[in-house]
């Protein structure tokens, strides 16, 4: 028992140490700052992004149009409204080249460029959001 009275004495003269006054708001002032710059970085990342998918928008456009022109997609088209009567008679006929003269890869390159912009779009709306303080309350508090 001796000893544990000894401890008891040591521990009862020390004092706890304190925080420095101010130190919640330095911290919170410091995560704050750093959550703005990984967010202005991921803005000027899906930034980037919607940049590229508008570039591949363009090359899709452009190659679907390529695509229809010389798959004679077009050709085909026409045909409905120029003789509708052999269209008829020749239904399963038409629709099969229809369906084989449609350019599928430039169409799914058109709308995966347009799927990827609604994305990085609706991403870089959120993230500049959140940049410009609309979640930042900690030291407002």
């Amino acid at each position: 028992m001796s000893h544990q009275t000894d401890y008891e004495a040591l521990f009862s003269k020390l004092t706890l140490p304190e925080p420095p006054a101010g130190l919640a708001k330095t911290i919170l002032a410091r995560i704050e700052k750093r959550e703005r710059r990984m967010l202005a970085i991921k803005a000027s990342a899906q930034g980037v992004f919607f940049a590229a998918s508008v570039w591949v928008i363009q090359i899709g456009y452009t190659n679907l149009v390529d695509g229809f022109q010389r798959s004679g997609f077009l050709t085909f088209t026409s045909l409905l409204f120029s003789d509708f009567s052999l269209v008829t008679s020749n239904l399963s006929d038409y629709l099969f080249s229809i369906i084989e003269s449609f350019p599928i890869f430039s169409a799914a390159i058109l709308l995966g460029g347009v799927a990827l912009a609604i994305w990085s779009m609706g991403m870089l709306i959120s993230d500049a959001m959140l940049a410009n303080g609309h979640r930042f309350s900690l030291l407002k508090q």
